[in-house]
């Protein structure tokens, strides 16, 4: 069913929104961009980064969201503010507490419907969407009313009916046939609803998954082949497991893995390691999610691990980043603060030709004198990102500089090196040099900075 047959239902909403809207007076510079179709997007030729059908180059900057629970009229509000703050790349499941398949083969309509309508606002202000068809929390213990003997789990035969088997394990591989079969449904389903919507640039088959190489490899196959327009398949795997020949991309994440309590500084090192691990496999790599978790942590802490959760995967190598993971029971969930750090990493994004830059990491070809300062850095032959982060033992972080020993191997000639407010995205340094010099010295700093240098 196409979108716009079941937007007639919702004209007379739309109508009123649109006249309320006419009536503002938000500058132009607030106005959200609409949605242009550059044609499907691609991994580029390099294998790195995403590009468009029409050459436009393209950097996931999002979150994750259940909006199925919103009204229209909440994501609408929603995705205007997302989108007016550089906002362009949106995650949602498919299931999961209000999965529409609510009887093994047979989808509740109404339902279809609340995820028909967060295709047509994604449409409206540009953000574009990848759908996750299935969370793999579905078949873990049970944890509140989801689980495998959830009140929701309609797999699990000795829950339902209509479940296809009494042991998880068969919905990880396709030995079971009954619920292979099932699941390709499922899929199927979702794919020739949507398949025509061009705001959808990526199927997302599996959140965390863990699911066997033969469900991965057949499944890829099986929706590539329904899909029919060479969309990007891809899934959020946990590092270890090699998406390539399967997928065309995969997604990190990182929660809960803070042995030092909460340290935005130790988890973003972690996060580092698994994308580094993930790069190996030869396929684009997205933070997909992460963020910190603690309740009793403070406010600076919070704010120092959104900064480096943000910044410091795009200098790691990661091709794009849906930083939080946001479902809280009133909106809108990211504060104007967040909301104002991610437009400024958004409009920073925007200069890169990423279809250009054909990066690797390079950590550890920097060194720092200040054993404190963690560098992470991924570079090509004629330009670096890199990210500082001021790893400061004793949580002080006061005002610092450093000198960097560059070892990387970089084409001769004049470059230019600019230094990123991480809170703001604008510049507030840049220098032009005759050479690429093998010790550079950064601006003062206090927790992070980010480094762009790039050959005139």
């Amino acid at each position: 069913m196409r979108i716009t047959t079941y937007l007639k239902n919702l004209l007379p909403a739309i109508l009123v929104t649109f006249l309320l809207t006419s009536c503002s007076s938000e500058s132009a510079k607030n106005e959200s961009p609409g949605f242009v179709n550059h044609g499907v997007l691609k991994v580029d030729g390099n294998g790195r980064y995403f590009v468009f059908e029409d050459g436009t180059p393209y950097i996931p900057t999002g979150l994750n969201h259940f909006l199925i629970y919103r009204k229209g009229a909440a994501i609408d509000s929603m995705m205007r503010i997302w989108s007016q703050h550089g906002i362009n790349y949106l995650r949602i499941w498919a299931g999961l507490g209000a999965d529409p398949e609510t009887v093994v083969g047979q989808f509740d309509e109404k339902q279809m419907q609340a995820l028909d309508s967060v295709i047509y606002y994604c449409t409206k202000y540009g953000i574009y969407l990848n759908i996750s068809f299935w969370n793999e929390n579905c078949i873990r213990e049970q944890k509140g009313n989801w689980g495998w003997n959830g009140k929701d789990q309609i797999y699990n035969r000795e829950h339902s009916e209509s479940g296809t088997t009494t042991n998880a394990d068969d919905l990880r591989d396709t030995i079971h046939t009954a619920s292979w079969e099932a699941m390709k449904n499922r899929y199927r389903y979702f794919v020739e609803r949507w398949k025509d919507e061009p705001i959808i640039i990526m199927w997302d088959l599996v959140n965390d998954s863990k699911k066997t190489e033969a469900w991965k490899a057949g499944m890829y196959d099986y929706i590539k082949k329904l899909d029919g327009s060479g969309r990007i398949v891809t899934f959020q795997y946990n590092t270890g497991i090699d998406p390539k020949g399967e997928m065309d991309c995969g997604s990190v994440r990182v929660y809960g893995y803070n042995p030092k309590g909460n340290d935005p500084e130790t988890m973003m090192d972690t996060l580092a390691y698994r994308i580094k691990q993930a790069l190996t496999h030869g396929d684009p790599v997205y933070v997909g999610e992460g963020g910190m978790d603690y309740p009793d942590a403070t406010d600076y802490e919070f704010e120092r691990g959104f900064l480096h959760f943000l910044w410091a995967p795009l200098a790691v190598g990661a091709a794009g980043n849906l930083h939080p993971w946001v479902s809280p029971n009133t909106w809108p969930e990211l504060t104007e603060q967040k909301l104002k750090w991610m437009s400024g990493f958004s409009e920073f994004c925007s200069r890169i030709k990423w279809n250009e830059f054909n990066s690797k990491n390079i950590n550890d070809k920097i060194r720092t004198d200040n054993e404190n300062v963690r560098v992470y850095a991924c570079a090509d032959g004629k330009e670096i990102l890199m990210y500082l982060m001021n790893d400061d033992p004793d949580n002080k972080f006061q005002p610092l500089k450093v000198s960097l020993n560059i070892s990387a191997e970089m084409e001769q000639g004049p470059y230019r090196i600019e230094w990123i407010d991480i809170r703001t995205g604008k510049t507030i340094s840049s220098k032009k040099l005759k050479s690429l010099n093998r010790v550079i010295e950064s601006p003062e700093f206090k927790d992070g900075i980010f480094g762009h240098i790039r050959k005139i």
